[in-house]
Parts: structure tokens; sequence; C-alpha cells
């Protein structure tokens, strides 16, 4: 979809009028275009790769004790942030392909049976099956989403708390285990990406 913006309007009031018009007609096409969703997934995942690559070049066997770690070394958590947003978007994409719709009268208005950055919940909702190894990492990354990648702490003290593994253990809910997860994750979005096909 190619939108073409013109000149500013004049500052009256039958503009501002259009203008809000034009804003809310633009914001339910893109907000509810599965494309608009799986290429927001592209770029995030781009993204994530970019903080990856430059992750990877970083050895933290060159650093003693005591010196300060640099941006190289510190950029996991925020790569995870934005995998497991690209998994949202993705999942939003397939509820809309499925005929559902996330915007409605100039509001985003979500997916019905799941709460905000709950991907075993979207992928539930969006009708995505997932295996329980798949769920555990959806759970994960839903922590990296929700705070992991971008606060200190969550909004409840109880996100804290060592989850259940389908193995048995107990981990911190920010967990990330290289490079099974990688596979892991990689072969979710190929399935994801096949099914919006």
């Amino acid at each position: 979809m190619t939108i073409r913006v013109g000149p500013l309007r004049n500052n009256d009031e039958g503009s501002r009028q259009l203008d809000a018009k034009f804003a809310e007609m633009l914001h339910t096409r893109a907000g509810n275009c599965f494309a608009a969703w799986q290429s927001a997934a592209d770029d995030l995942l781009a993204a994530s790769q970019v903080l990856r690559e430059r992750a990877e070049s970083f050895d933290p066997n060159s650093l003693a004790v005591g010196d300060p770690i640099p941006a190289e070394g510190r950029l996991g958590a925020v790569e995870l942030m934005l995998r497991g947003m690209a998994i949202e978007c993705l999942l939003k994409a397939l509820w809309l392909r499925h005929g559902n719709t996330l915007v409605k009268d100039g509001r985003y208005v979500g997916v019905h049976g799941a709460g905000d950055h709950d991907l075993p919940q979207l992928a539930s909702a969006s009708k995505f099956a997932i295996s329980d190894l798949e769920t555990d990492l959806l759970r994960r990354l839903s922590h990296f989403i929700q705070y992991g990648g971008r606060y200190p702490v969550p909004r409840e003290a109880a996100k804290l708390k060592p989850t259940r593994t389908p193995g048995g253990g107990a981990v911190p809910a920010t967990t990330w285990s290289s490079p099974a997860d990688g596979k892991l994750f990689d072969a979710l979005v190929l399935r994801l990406s096949s099914v919006l096909q």
C-alpha cells in the first residue's frame, strides 16, 4: 500500500477534521493489514540480527576482573526483546489473516483472548499450534518484551520468580540458551512465515 501525503493544510477547523479523518482511515487500514504487521516483523528481525552480529564480535574472556563491559557485551536482552516483538507482529498478522481486526474506530483493540505481549496467549488466540518447548520459549520472550529488554524490573515482583521448564527444572523468566533456543526460534519464525504465505 502506497500512501501519498500532500502539503500541510491550513490550520482551519475543516482542515483539522479532514486530517483527523485521514489519520483514522490510515490507522485503520495499516492496523488491519496483515502485510503491515509482517513488514514490521521483518524490520524487527533485521534489527535483532544486527545486534546479534555485533554481540558475537565481543569476547567476554578478553575482559579482566573490574573492566567495564563494552556496548557489544550489553546487547543480548534488547536483541531478545526485538525477537519477541517480531513474533508478536507475526502472530498479529496471523490473527488478521483469519479475518479478525486489530483496529476499530481509530483505536487499537488488540487480540481478543490474549494479554498484552503474552506470546503463548497470542499463539492460542491466533490458532497457531505450539509445542511445550515453543510455549516455554514464547513465555520467556514475553518477559523480554514486557520488561527484560527495556526496564530493570517488571510491573509485578511475581514475574521475577523462577519458572518451570518443560524438562522439569526452574529458571529465571529471562533465560536464553544458545544455540538451542536460537534454533527453536528460527524454526518457529519459518513456520509462522510459511503459514502467512
